[in-house]
């Protein structure tokens, strides 16, 4: 298949991992349970049970991403200590957007209140007293969404394989919701199987031709799923040289994503993301091989409601990347340092193509290198931004923003007006964030998204228990690469 150069530059910011489909997993208020306790008395597991079962179970459960559960009073009272010191500092649970951020949906069913935090002082200085000791079940696991559930996998389950010289690997995989009619998508949750391994999940629409061609792909492999950098890796998905201008840099539409830490999976009320009668759904799974490859078939649950009876908003992703030009430490001479040895690493790695991204980012941005110096006093706050106009009116309903392991503070405004602010990124808790008062914009308004990175030598990706030595870093679809992304969730007005 022959892709444009600006096309390829393009097209593997869909690849991102970003994410960002989902919102809102968690409950109401009503966590039950008893949290009063008698004056004088010291509380036990009874009294914050609920805390835990409300903010803190869904992540924290057998194979989920947290270190250790906390569903039963003996592997609380194991962790006490670990508990106290994380929640008094507001590091548990995590919530990543600071406080310059707006308000969003779900926002008080993620973060302890002082009352909250107190108790469970209480109880770990008490003596983590288990009484009862009953086991809990996280609050909030079912969707109010309208519609029906489907569990969708791939046919086989598969053995990732990095590519030559890296440590990544993207394949694709066919999902057949078999749909006899349009239907909006209003809740999608992504349950990676081998979640040490997979660095993100995206779920793209196949229709007509695209359908045709991922099902040939599939039928090629005899049902294990196709190598894909760059996006599904359909013909007919790849942009044109004019894509650049596009919102969706010529990617087909996004139905859901999954990302380290991801826990919000139903979209706004009202609203879903349309997937056409015929439709297949392409799963593409990046899978980040720092830790040993183990066999993977992740699968996606997913709630259709029939588009001709349910009226929704319908939901598009905005893509809006800047480039990533990260020199080395002015101490460090080494031949990683060279931006030309960078980019053919990346060929080496992902092909020819990925070579092409960091000019096409430039080019999107109106940027050139001249705008990122190459040998700065400092490498410890190299910044990155880029401003793309709003062609069309939109009701900007979630925002999420994507970074790796040198990011440590991302933007994403509009106008002026902040959208999302990350001021300590964290790679291993990322989401998206629905507001609660959603925006609109008009044509001629500008989204912004500005990134800041850490390239010295402290602050290398960890592989194999040892720091990387610091080199050029651009954009890059491996987890040791760069990226900065901000992504809306947004419908035409």
């Amino acid at each position: 298949m022959k892709r444009s150069r600006l096309a390829l530059a393009v097209a593997a910011f869909a690849l991102v991992a970003i994410a960002a489909t989902t919102m809102a997993a968690g409950s109401g208020s009503g966590s039950g349970g008893n949290r009063r306790v008698a004056s004088g008395g010291a509380p036990t597991w009874a009294n914050v049970a609920p805390i835990f079962a409300e903010k803190c179970a869904g992540c924290h459960t057998p194979g989920g991403i947290a270190p250790f559960s906390l569903l039963s009073a003996q592997s609380a009272k194991a962790h006490a200590n670990g508990i106290l010191v994380m929640t008094k500092l507001g590091r548990m649970p995590p919530w990543m957007p600071g406080h310059d951020s707006p308000a969003y949906l779900g926002q008080s069913r993620r973060i302890l209140t002082p009352a909250e935090k107190q108790l469970i002082a209480r109880w770990v200085r008490g003596g983590a007293r288990i009484g009862g000791g009953g086991a809990v079940k996280p609050v909030g696991g079912t969707s109010s969404a309208p519609g029906t559930t489907m569990t969708l996998t791939s046919a086989q389950s598969y053995m990732p394989k990095a590519a030559v010289g890296g440590l990544d690997d993207y394949h694709c995989f066919l999902l057949e919701p078999h749909l006899t009619q349009d239907a909006y998508v209003t809740s999608a949750v992504i349950k990676p199987q081998q979640a040490t391994i997979v660095h993100h999940v995206i779920l793209f629409e196949a229709a007509g031709e695209n359908a045709t061609e991922a099902r040939h792909l599939n039928e090629a492999s005899g049902g294990k799923g196709w190598t894909c950098f760059g996006g599904p890796g359909l013909s007919e998905t790849h942009p044109t040289a004019t894509s650049a201008d596009v919102d969706r840099l010529g990617v087909p539409p996004w139905i859901a994503a999954w990302v380290p830490g991801h826990a919000n999976n139903a979209l706004p009320a009202g609203t879903g993301v349309l997937v056409h009668a015929g439709a297949a759904i392409v799963m593409q799974v990046h899978y980040n091989l720092i830790h040993k490859a183990k066999r993977d078939r992740s699968r996606a649950v997913i709630r259709f409601a029939p588009a001709a009876t349910t009226k929704l908003t319908p939901l598009n992703t905005i893509l809006v990347p800047a480039p990533v030009e990260l020199p080395c430490p002015r101490n460090v001479h080494s031949s990683l340092c060279s931006r030309d040895a960078a980019v053919q690493q990346e060929v080496k790695k992902y092909g020819y193509n990925a070579a092409l991204i960091p000019a096409g980012l430039l080019y999107i941005c109106g940027r050139s290198l001249a705008d990122y110096p190459q040998s700065p006093a400092s490498v410890k706050s190299l910044s990155t931004s880029c401003d793309r106009r709003v062609t069309r009116p939109l009701r900007i309903y979630g925002v999420a923003g994507h970074m790796h392991t040198r990011g440590y503070d991302i933007k994403i405004e509009l106008n002026g007006k902040m959208l999302l602010h990350i001021p300590r990124w964290n790679f291993h808790w990322q989401d998206a964030y629905y507001l609660e008062h959603p925006v609109d914009a008009n044509v001629g308004d500008a989204i912004h998204v500005s990134c800041k990175f850490d390239n010295s030598a402290v602050k290398q990706p960890l592989v194999n228990g040892r720091l990387l030595k610091p080199r050029y870093v651009l954009w890059g679809e491996g987890t040791t690469d760069e990226m900065c992304l901000g992504l809306l969730q947004a419908a035409d007005r």
